[in-house]
């Protein structure tokens, strides 16, 4: 094979690229003749220019979405520009706007900002070379930004993939140390039993953040849904710190407490991950709670709400880590110690949004701290399924 065959081709003129498409939408015939004549004297890769001429024809257009770029003026009849590219972006306009006024105006100019504009122009201060200019620089930005999408697109599908495919192995780990603290391929000694259990709970850790990642991608990918069924809160929350956390409060000596009001009614939630909820909550009582401490988890019903609380007595969070406690990769582990993904508490705020409810945190140095969550109090006979994408 020739060298030349590994080396970059040349890039096309100009000329030989294909013409930018770009939109008018102004209501005013007079501006557009006046655009019309300012873009035929762009000198270099030719740009097709198309009229709508009102508001809801530029909505249609915008729909179509066989443009490059749009162009919108800010008065439009009884609208404004920015209703027109707020609803656009609304209804999914992936393609760069950029606002034209009559006169220069800070204020127009950062709300247009703020509403999703790409570029802002004063219509008396447009040429040619100054429209060819924010138009190439709007669609290099616009390339810029699909490759960072994709890029990040790749990384998210990167790590869902190795996540799921990391589940499976864990899980048959987790299961083997159990059938091995069993004996059921034979005696073990205490010593060894000591070891599997060590084993166990580091197998357990590692299945929990791995869990969390994928979560975590299901969340910010929109791909997440929750099966709703009527649950009785009490009796779940019961059953996930008597089955999964009590044997790791007793290895701290810790007093774990369950304070549940009997009048809760069963309200429909995904029970798994409200039990995710609960378990990460406690769990973080669990590790940030002294020797010794104590940790409450109770329930209580309110008129409209059912409120979850889990208190410790640990070490109290400060206002500033409070800011950010649940935002996602946030963590308390570099101050305390503790191992983690920083996925947990952003996790469980969502799962809690995604019911409807709120998830908030109490604390205060040396006093402890109190997460709590409130669920909707709605009684119903229907299961369903809710996609949050």
């Amino acid at each position: 094979m020739k060298l030349s065959s590994y080396l970059p081709k040349p890039a096309k003129a100009e000329s030989e690229l294909q013409p930018i498409r770009v939109l008018l939408v102004d209501d005013d015939e007079d501006e557009y003749i006046i655009t019309r004549r300012i873009i035929s004297e762009i000198v270099g890769r030719k740009h097709l220019l198309d009229w709508a001429c009102s508001y809801e024809q530029g909505l249609a257009m915008i729909e179509e979405a066989n443009h490059d770029i749009y162009l919108i003026d800010y008065r439009l009849d009884e609208h404004t520009g920015l209703d027109l590219l707020q609803e656009a972006i609304a209804q999914g306009c992936m393609q760069p706007i950029i606002l034209l006024t009559g006169q220069e105006d800070r204020e127009v100019d950062i709300q247009a900002m703020k509403s999703g504009a790409w570029d802002y122009l004063v219509k008396d201060r447009i040429d040619a070379p100054i429209l060819e200019r924010a138009i190439r620089y709007t669609l290099e930005h616009r390339k810029v930004l699909d490759v960072l999408l994709e890029s990040q697109k790749q990384r998210e599908k990167f790590v869902a993939t190795l996540t799921h495919d990391l589940k499976t192995p864990i899980k048959a780990e987790f299961r083997i140390f159990e059938l091995l603290l069993d004996e059921r391929f034979g005696p073990i000694t205490e010593e060894q039993s000591a070891v599997i259990q060590e084993m166990l709970r580091s197998n357990r850790f590692m299945y929990q953040m791995v869990d969390n990642l994928l979560t975590a991608f299901k969340f910010e990918s929109g791909h997440m849904m929750l099966r709703m069924e009527l649950i009785d809160v009490n009796e779940l929350i019961a059953s996930t710190v008597n089955l999964d956390l009590i044997g790791l409060a007793q290895e701290k000596n810790q007093e774990l407490t369950l304070q549940l009001d009997p009048n809760i009614p069963n309200i429909p939630v995904d029970a798994l991950e409200i039990k995710r909820v609960i378990y990460n909550l406690v769990q973080n009582a669990i590790n940030y709670t002294p020797k010794g401490g104590k940790i409450e988890i109770s329930t209580a019903l309110n008129h409209d709400s059912i409120r979850i609380s889990v208190a410790d007595t640990g070490p109290g969070i400060e206002q500033t880590i409070q800011k950010t406690l649940f935002e996602p990769y946030a963590s308390m582990a570099k101050r305390y110690r503790h191992i983690g993904t920083g996925l947990g508490l952003y996790i469980s705020k969502k799962i809690i949004e995604a019911h409807q409810g709120k998830l908030s945190v109490e604390s205060e140095l040396g006093k402890g701290s109190t997460f709590q969550f409130l669920l909707p109090n709605q009684q119903g006979e229907q299961t369903r399924s809710l996609n949050l994408s």
